[in-house]
C-alpha cells in the first residue's frame, strides 16, 4: 500500500522545502476541513479560508514543536485548531455584520456550534475521510465492476436487481461484490485509522 502514515507525513512537514509532504497533507486533510467548516455554518469562501488557516497554523505549530504526539492524537489536535479557526471566522464575520447593519451582536452566539456538536461533526468528517481512504485503497485491489457494484448497491442504495441489470451481472454477484468489498474495508479500517 502506498498510503503514507501520519508519522511519515508529519516528519516530512518539518522541512519547509518538502513540497511533497505539504501536498499530501493538503490532499488528505483539506477536504475534511472544508466539509467540517461548512457544516459549522461557513460559506464556501470562508470554509476555504478556515481550512487553509488551519493547515498553516497546524504546520507552523508542528515545525515549532508545539505538537507532542505523546500528549494526544493528531486528529484531536487538528480538531482543536480547526474549531478555533472556524470560531474566529464566525466572530470576524459577525463583527463585520454588526458594523455594517448595527444589528444585535447576541445573534452571533446562536450561529456558533457548541463544542460537543462541533466534536460530533468533526468525528463524522474524520470517519468519512477514513472510509474514503479505505475505499480508494480497496479500489486498487478489486476490479472496477466489483467496486461499482458495491458503490451503487451500498452507497447509492440501489436495489440489487437494478444494480445487476445496470452492470449486466447476476443479483448474486451484487451480494458477493458487496461482501468482498465490505470484508476488505473492515480489514483496512483499523489500519487506516492508525495511519491517519
Amino acid at each position: 500500500m502506498n498510503t503514507v502514515t501520519s508519522l511519515t507525513l508529519l516528519e516530512g512537514l518539518r522541512d519547509p522545502r518538502n513540497e511533497t509532504a505539504w501536498r499530501r497533507f493538503a490532499e488528505r486533510y483539506q477536504p475534511m476541513l472544508l466539509s467540517f467548516a461548512r457544516k459549522l455554518g461557513l460559506n464556501d469562501s470562508d470554509a476555504l479560508d478556515a481550512a487553509q488557516d488551519t493547515m498553516l497554523a497546524f504546520v507552523t505549530a508542528y515545525r515549532d514543536q508545539v505538537y507532542d504526539r505523546g500528549k494526544g492524537r493528531l486528529r484531536s489536535w487538528l480538531f482543536g485548531v480547526a474549531h478555533h479557526k472556524v470560531l474566529d471566522l464566525h466572530r470576524r464575520r459577525e463583527n463585520e455584520r454588526v458594523l455594517t447593519d448595527r444589528s444585535d451582536a447576541t445573534a452571533f452566539m446562536a450561529t456558533v456550534e457548541s463544542p460537543d456538536t462541533a466534536e460530533r461533526v468533526w468525528e463524522q468528517e474524520w470517519q468519512r475521510a477514513v472510509l474514503q481512504a479505505c475505499l480508494s485503497e480497496v479500489g486498487k485491489q478489486v476490479d472496477q465492476d466489483t467496486l461499482e457494484s458495491f458503490r451503487l448497491y451500498v452507497l447509492e442504495e440501489w436495489p440489487a436487481e437494478k444494480v445487476a441489470e445496470h452492470l449486466g451481472i447476476s443479483r448474486n454477484a451484487v451480494y458477493i461484490n458487496k461482501n468482498r468489498v465490505l470484508n476488505r474495508l473492515r480489514e483496512l479500517q483499523g489500519w487506516m485509522e492508525e495511519i491517519w
